[in-house]
């Protein structure tokens, strides 16, 4: 264990764990972590070395917890390129000490690439399934769709009531367009129909300053939005970052008028088509509801997304460095109640 070294980041480095692997989602990105100090969360960044090479790349999120306590959280991290025992054991014992220096109870795991569960297990806690559902967590399934075809190829791997969808948002005279760029002007609306959307679909919304700040920080990324009109009207809007050679698609929101119009879809669909114009290998529908039922209340949206087309990709169980384990027991009971409904 002693040819690793762990180092935490300067401000001033280049926080790039795309160097290592092709798969790093964005909140691995330095830019997401700067979202998250601008919501008032101290996030820290690290790299692990095995002789001079590095091996590995994370940043970890700190999360508030009751006491005056909190959890820290590697969203789809650690990214790295050695699964070894080693490897391993040196991480637990630098991310207890960082979690001791925080007043963390654990930390959160979510490697990438994927790293079997029979693995993670000899080294961390396996988090229980109850615990899975949060705002502040990474779903374990998303939906990808291939972008390496043409758009006629693509409608064809749709479903059949999707491409109709499609087809009849254009002749009931749906309008998309494409921004890229003044997209705090565009913040108040999508807000609005958020709040239409999940009051709707019965899902949980985070706070508005979480939403105003990812806005007010797109300029700095690729991103774009996918806006649908019905004449002056803005009926729906898609929000994707790129990051690598993936569109993600990261919210979606619409109105409760006009919908016979399907203008949803549409905006869906020119939110792929630009993908593909920008040279993406993948479309990211983000997170889809799983077997063991975890993400309750997802069950609609994951029938919208399976039928663009496209394939599951499932990521990493979440594993815990447990450094507190009463107050760990304890925020675990918690989260098993509130699935119970008590």
């Amino acid at each position: 264990m002693k040819e690793y070294k762990l180092r935490e980041m300067r401000e001033d480095e280049s926080f790039d764990p795309s160097s290592l692997c092709e798969e790093v989602a964005f909140t691995q990105a330095a830019f997401y972590g700067d979202w998250q100090r601008n919501l008032g969360r101290i996030v820290r960044r690290f790299l692990v070395y095995k002789n001079d090479e590095i091996v590995s790349y994370f940043q970890i999120v700190k999360f508030s917890l009751f006491f005056g306590k909190s959890y820290l959280y590697v969203p789809y991290g650690p990214v790295t390129k050695d699964s070894s025992k080693d490897f391993f054991e040196n991480l637990k014992l630098e991310l207890e000490l960082i979690a001791k220096v925080e007043k963390a109870v654990f930390v959160r795991l979510d490697f990438t690439p994927f790293v079997s569960g029979d693995v993670l297990t000899k080294f961390f806690y396996k988090a229980p399934l109850y615990t899975y559902q949060s705002a502040n967590f990474q779903p374990r399934v998303e939906w990808f769709l291939g972008l390496k075809k043409t758009e006629n190829e693509l409608l064809l791997g749709m479903h059949e009531k999707t491409r109709y969808s499609i087809r009849l948002a254009e002749k009931k005279g749906i309008a998309v367009e494409i921004v890229t760029n003044n997209f705090e002007k565009y913040f108040e609306i999508f807000y609005k129909l958020m709040e239409r959307t999940a009051e709707r679909n019965s899902f949980g919304l985070h706070q508005k300053k979480y939403y105003k700040t990812i806005f007010e920080n797109l300029s700095r990324t690729s991103s774009y939005l996918s806006v649908a009109r019905y004449g002056e009207k803005i009926l729906a809007i898609d929000l994707v970052i790129v990051f690598g050679k993936t569109a993600n698609y990261v919210f979606g929101c619409s109105s409760n008028e006009e919908r016979n119009r399907m203008p949803a879809y549409l905006a869906q669909w020119e939110a792929i088509c630009y993908a593909k114009e920008l040279n993406c290998d993948y479309y990211n529908f983000g997170g889809i509801s799983a077997e063991n039922n975890i993400y309750k209340g997802w069950e609609g949206l994951t029938i919208f997304k399976k039928k663009f087309g496209g394939k599951e990709v499932r990521h990493s169980d979440f594993f815990d460095v447990v450094v507190n384990p009463f107050l760990y027991h304890l925020y675990n009971l918690r989260k098993r109640l509130k699935k119970m409904g008590l």
